[in-house]
């Protein structure tokens, strides 16, 4: 009787009910899906490296863009881009200028989609 009781002694030892999660990083940070809007054929190691740095920090990150891109045309992708889950657009403005970013917001605001936009320059200048 006394070695059953004794073994059930030793069993919060081996395995504790309030243990943490074993990646504590992933409950605490979700993974944020990014989409990079620029021009993928000028994009520098500046936009590179930041890309890897959100990559390193757990987000997912989509780079969308080509040479000459109007505003128009970027609105005709936006269904496509706007994949469940997108949290956060960064905007190079050398990919349509300003009226693209405006379009943009103006679209997301429209389709009351809950994602930020946040200019690719903006982040380099702060």
């Amino acid at each position: 009787m006394y070695r059953s009781l004794l073994s059930l002694l030793f069993v919060p030892l081996l395995a504790p009910a309030c243990a943490p999660a074993e990646n504590i990083s992933e409950a605490i940070l979700p993974t944020r899906h990014v989409v990079m809007l620029t021009d993928t054929l000028q994009t520098g190691h500046l936009v590179t490296d930041f890309r890897d740095s959100l990559l390193a920090a757990g987000d997912r990150v989509l780079i969308s863009g080509y040479p000459g891109e109007t505003a128009e045309e970027l609105m005709a992708r936006l269904p496509w881009l706007l994949q469940p889950g997108v949290d956060l657009f960064i905007y190079d403005q050398d990919l349509a200028g300003k009226p693209g970013e405006d379009s943009l917001r103006n679209y997301l605001n429209r389709m009351a989609h809950p994602a930020k936009v946040i200019s690719l320059q903006q982040l380099f200048v702060d």
